[in-house]
């Protein structure tokens, strides 16, 4: 006569129990944030004060008084030294203050032209 085998072992009780509590931890998570209906208005008000330096928008390299995909092609090129940047490109595309045109720079335009 053949073994009669448990419907549930220790190592399935043990993967259940994994599983319900990764789901209590979920829903705690959803009833915590619950509340926060606009998260993204104060971020890009947020993100629109942090692009004006001065007089110029930060990271928009060409100058054009916009951020657009020129800018991010321009840096593309910089950040990689393809190109040389001038002096006020360099100034304008610098999004970090790091005086130098890198990968940062161009995600911080990138995240910009994402937002809009």
């Amino acid at each position: 006569m053949a073994k009669k085998q448990k419907f549930l072992t220790a190592k399935m009780l043990q993967s259940l129990s994994l599983g319900a509590l990764c789901a209590i931890g979920a829903f705690a998570m959803g009833i915590e944030t619950a509340g926060d209906l606009h998260p993204f208005a104060k971020s890009e008000a947020a993100l629109q004060e942090l692009l004006h330096v001065g007089s110029d928008l930060r990271g928009d390299v060409n100058g054009n008084g916009t951020i657009d995909s020129e800018d991010a092609y321009l840096l593309y090129e910089f950040s990689e030294g393809l190109e040389t940047p001038a002096a006020d490109e360099l100034r304008r595309g610098d999004t970090d203050g790091d005086l130098h045109l890198t990968a940062s720079d161009l995600g911080y335009v990138l995240h910009a032209l994402s937002t809009r």
